[in-house]
Protein backbone atom coordinates (compact mmCIF):
# COMPACT_ATOMS: atom_id res chain seq x y z
CA UNK A 1 0.00 0.00 0.00
CA UNK A 2 2.66 2.42 0.60
CA UNK A 3 4.49 1.43 -2.18
CA UNK A 4 1.79 2.76 -4.41
CA UNK A 5 1.32 5.86 -2.46
CA UNK A 6 4.87 7.00 -2.58
CA UNK A 7 5.90 5.63 -6.19
CA UNK A 8 5.59 8.56 -7.90
CA UNK A 9 7.90 10.36 -5.34
CA UNK A 10 10.88 8.11 -5.98
CA UNK A 11 12.74 10.35 -7.63
CA UNK A 12 12.85 12.43 -4.52
CA UNK A 13 14.80 10.59 -2.22
CA UNK A 14 17.98 10.75 -3.86
CA UNK A 15 17.32 14.82 -4.47
CA UNK A 16 16.47 14.72 -0.63
CA UNK A 17 19.89 13.08 0.05
CA UNK A 18 21.88 15.11 -2.76
CA UNK A 19 20.82 18.40 -0.97
CA UNK A 20 21.47 17.33 2.54
CA UNK A 21 24.69 16.14 1.38
CA UNK A 22 25.67 19.30 -0.26
CA UNK A 23 24.34 21.45 2.55
CA UNK A 24 26.04 19.82 4.78
CA UNK A 25 29.39 19.78 2.84
CA UNK A 26 29.55 23.17 1.41
CA UNK A 27 30.56 25.50 4.45
CA UNK A 28 32.77 22.74 5.68
CA UNK A 29 34.38 23.64 2.17
CA UNK A 30 34.10 26.96 2.16
CA UNK A 31 36.05 26.99 5.25
CA UNK A 32 38.75 25.14 4.04
CA UNK A 33 38.98 27.29 0.67
CA UNK A 34 39.38 30.48 3.09
CA UNK A 35 42.96 28.98 4.84
CA UNK A 36 43.54 26.06 2.72
CA UNK A 37 47.35 26.50 3.64
CA UNK A 38 46.87 26.02 7.36
CA UNK A 39 44.67 22.59 6.58
CA UNK A 40 47.64 22.00 4.80
CA UNK A 41 49.75 22.04 7.56
CA UNK A 42 46.96 20.15 9.99
CA UNK A 43 47.09 17.44 6.84
CA UNK A 44 51.01 17.56 6.93
CA UNK A 45 51.16 16.65 10.77
CA UNK A 46 48.92 13.36 9.99
CA UNK A 47 51.62 12.51 7.64
CA UNK A 48 49.70 12.89 4.44
CA UNK A 49 51.77 13.61 1.31
CA UNK A 50 52.03 16.25 -0.86
CA UNK A 51 49.61 18.45 2.17
CA UNK A 52 48.95 21.39 -0.23
CA UNK A 53 47.75 19.36 -3.03
CA UNK A 54 44.94 17.27 -1.05
CA UNK A 55 44.04 20.63 1.00
CA UNK A 56 43.35 22.37 -2.03
CA UNK A 57 42.09 19.30 -3.70
CA UNK A 58 39.19 18.54 -0.10
CA UNK A 59 38.56 22.14 -0.21
CA UNK A 60 37.28 21.73 -4.09
CA UNK A 61 35.92 18.65 -3.25
CA UNK A 62 33.81 20.31 -0.29
CA UNK A 63 32.67 23.08 -1.75
CA UNK A 64 32.31 23.39 -5.38
CA UNK A 65 31.76 18.96 -5.21
CA UNK A 66 29.12 20.10 -2.73
CA UNK A 67 27.73 22.30 -5.47
CA UNK A 68 27.71 19.96 -8.12
CA UNK A 69 26.36 17.27 -5.97
CA UNK A 70 22.97 19.61 -5.55
CA UNK A 71 22.35 20.41 -8.56
CA UNK A 72 22.91 16.32 -9.50
CA UNK A 73 25.76 16.77 -12.28
CA UNK A 74 29.09 14.04 -11.99
CA UNK A 75 27.01 13.00 -9.01
CA UNK A 76 28.64 9.33 -8.60
CA UNK A 77 32.14 10.60 -9.14
CA UNK A 78 31.28 13.66 -6.45
CA UNK A 79 29.62 11.13 -4.03
CA UNK A 80 32.65 8.96 -4.00
CA UNK A 81 35.21 11.68 -3.53
CA UNK A 82 32.81 12.06 -0.29
CA UNK A 83 32.87 8.80 0.35
CA UNK A 84 36.92 8.64 0.49
CA UNK A 85 36.93 11.98 2.20
CA UNK A 86 35.00 10.77 4.91
CA UNK A 87 36.57 7.57 5.27
CA UNK A 88 40.12 8.95 5.61
CA UNK A 89 39.05 11.45 8.34
CA UNK A 90 37.19 8.48 10.24
CA UNK A 91 40.20 6.31 10.21
CA UNK A 92 43.65 9.03 10.42
CA UNK A 93 41.93 11.48 12.60
CA UNK A 94 38.86 10.34 14.61
CA UNK A 95 40.27 6.71 15.22
CA UNK A 96 44.10 7.51 14.85
CA UNK A 97 44.71 11.21 16.00
CA UNK A 98 41.65 11.06 18.35
CA UNK A 99 41.39 7.36 19.51
CA UNK A 100 37.52 8.51 19.52
CA UNK A 101 35.25 6.45 20.60
CA UNK A 102 31.95 5.85 17.77
CA UNK A 103 29.32 7.47 19.40
CA UNK A 104 30.11 11.23 21.07
CA UNK A 105 30.02 11.60 24.48
CA UNK A 106 30.01 15.36 26.28
CA UNK A 107 33.78 14.69 26.71
CA UNK A 108 34.48 13.12 23.66
CA UNK A 109 33.61 14.16 19.97
CA UNK A 110 32.94 10.19 18.20
CA UNK A 111 32.76 9.65 14.45
CA UNK A 112 29.23 9.10 14.28
CA UNK A 113 28.81 11.97 12.11
CA UNK A 114 31.39 11.24 9.73
CA UNK A 115 30.42 8.05 9.34
CA UNK A 116 26.83 8.69 8.35
CA UNK A 117 27.91 11.67 6.25
CA UNK A 118 30.37 8.30 4.55
CA UNK A 119 27.04 6.43 4.21
CA UNK A 120 25.09 8.56 2.73
CA UNK A 121 27.59 9.64 -0.39
CA UNK A 122 27.40 6.01 -1.05
CA UNK A 123 24.23 5.38 -1.08
CA UNK A 124 24.38 7.95 -3.78
CA UNK A 125 27.22 6.13 -5.96
CA UNK A 126 25.25 3.53 -5.95
CA UNK A 127 21.41 5.61 -6.81
CA UNK A 128 23.30 8.23 -8.74
CA UNK A 129 21.46 11.82 -8.74
CA UNK A 130 17.82 10.24 -9.75
CA UNK A 131 15.27 11.57 -11.66
CA UNK A 132 15.83 15.15 -10.25
CA UNK A 133 19.09 15.61 -10.78
CA UNK A 134 20.96 16.57 -14.34
CA UNK A 135 22.90 14.08 -14.57
CA UNK A 136 20.02 12.17 -16.72
CA UNK A 137 19.80 15.17 -19.15
CA UNK A 138 23.71 15.65 -19.36
CA UNK A 139 23.87 12.24 -20.50
CA UNK A 140 25.96 11.51 -17.57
Amino acid sequence: MLDQLFAPLAGLGELVLRLTLGIVFLPHGLQKMKGPSGFAGFLRQLGVPAPLFFAWLVALLESAGAVLLILGILTRLIALGLAVDMLVAIVSVRIRMAKAPFASTQQVIGWEFEFALLGASLALVFTGAGRCGLDRFLGL
